[in-house]
């Protein structure tokens, strides 16, 4: 008999139960429901209406308005009056309206809490894993039911170790890692399983930056993932005011894996996701993109105020290239105020950037800035298949927001190692 892991923990305390087995079917109850207005109010339709159940509990309900926000389109500001309908109409508490990415507002608004399980209707809901949380993503027909109960149906999904281990080199941040462990594993390597992450190199990421490595999860099709709480986690939880009601859980050291992964990060190189697949990943040296005509520091993955700072520690003093737009959109306007009182945005501007809304924006390919048929674009945000950021004829590279900074100096996919002193 085999220990528990974190994930197995987790679910059996929100299932009422001392343990559960991998594959066994339970109903757990949720910490938190997230809804955004891409797959909310829009999505259910009259189905929600139709039942007259009210919301279980509105203060663990979070409903934000930031992939159409703000609109390009007639059809993006119907799906807006919607969502802002419905937010009046249910009298809802916690309603972000063009405040920030949902899944940055959940974590520094005290809605993720260790040990907990937040549901949300999108793909990139793992985020929540960074902070010791189960995140769980689930449709618009199936939010209804949890809204409704506050429960949600899980089958205890095995879990896979990825460690990296050593001193990370400079430069190299946590979307290089994640980037590295998708070459490996690829897009399908992780159905339906729990990624832990962990290993010396990932407890010396900040909390934001273990959430690109958390968010990116679901790109491996993974239906959960976690970092383990420390120190770090505690102080980013104070911070947006999560003092107690929590309980971290952490795997057994007997507890069975499907798999672990293990990787040296001593002297890995900054790493490119290459056109047109998350996982068709090179080191940058090996890399040769061509002129590229947009630069994204953007997204839930990729403008947390960690990778502003690696963006403006990169270009601080220097001017974009000819031809490059830069374009930053931080990923909360807590950030972006952060980063304004600090001077970390300002060098990134002086140095040719456009600052956008604090919403999803190109990454969701529905705000301004997206690439045209033929162009070429490097981005900090988790996804490059074709017509990701507009047109299916354009070519989308992606990397860290330091890797993004120094390719928008060069005019073409760049080693942000180049500029650091």
């Amino acid at each position: 008999m085999y220990g528990q892991t974190a994930a197995q923990k987790i679910i059996a305390r929100s299932s009422g139960r001392e343990s559960v087995g991998i594959g066994e079917i339970v109903w757990a109850k949720v910490d938190a429901q997230l809804m955004h207005d891409n797959q909310g109010p829009y999505r259910m339709g009259k189905d929600f209406e139709s039942l007259g159940l009210p919301i279980w509990d509105k203060n663990k309900f979070v409903l934000s308005a930031d992939h159409h926000n703000p609109p390009t389109k007639d059809p993006q500001t119907k799906v807006l009056n919607i969502t802002r309908a419905f937010a009046k109409e249910q009298e809802l508490p916690h309603f972000f309206d063009g405040e920030g990415i949902c899944h940055i507002l959940m974590a520094e608004r005290g809605f993720v809490r260790p040990g907990g399980i937040i549901t949300g209707t999108d793909s990139h809901t793992t985020n929540a894993g960074a902070l010791g949380a189960m995140g769980v993503a689930v449709g618009p027909t199936e939010s209804i039911g949890i809204i409704t109960t506050g429960e949600v149906w899980l089958r205890v999904p095995e879990t896979i170790r990825i460690n990296f281990n050593g001193k990370r080199p400079p430069g190299i941040w946590g979307k290089d890692l994640v980037l590295i462990a998708l070459k490996d594993i690829g897009l399908n390597g992780a159905d339906y399983q729990v990624i832990e992450w962990g290993g010396e190199a990932v407890m010396s990421l900040s909390v934001e930056d273990r959430m690109t490595l958390t968010n990116m999860s679901t790109e491996f099709a993974a239906k959960s993932t976690l970092v383990e709480v420390d120190e770090k986690t505690e102080a980013y939880l104070r911070e947006a005011g999560v003092e107690e009601g929590w309980e971290a859980q952490s795997s057994d050291p007997d507890a069975a894996y499907a798999a672990c992964h293990e990787y040296d990060v001593s002297n890995l190189s900054p790493q490119i996701a290459c056109p047109h697949r998350m996982d068709n990943v090179f080191p940058v040296e090996e890399v040769d993109s061509g002129p590229i005509q947009r630069a994204h520091i953007g997204s839930c993955t990729g403008a947390k105020i960690a990778d502003l700072r690696a963006a403006a520690s990169v270009i601080k003093g220097r001017k974009t290239d000819i031809g490059v737009q830069l374009l930053i959109a931080p990923a909360s306007k807590v950030i972006m105020n952060k980063a304004w009182e600090e001077g970390t945005l300002g060098p990134i501007i002086e140095a040719g950037g456009v600052l956008l809304p604090t919403t999803c924006g190109i990454c969701a390919g529905t705000g301004l800035g997206q690439l045209g048929p033929g162009e070429v674009g490097i981005s900090s945000a988790n996804r490059n298949y074709k017509g990701r950021m507009g047109s299916i004829d354009a070519s989308i590279y992606l990397g860290s927001a330091a890797t993004v900074a120094a390719s928008a100096i060069m005019g073409k996919v760049a080693d942000p190692r180049e500029f650091l002193s």
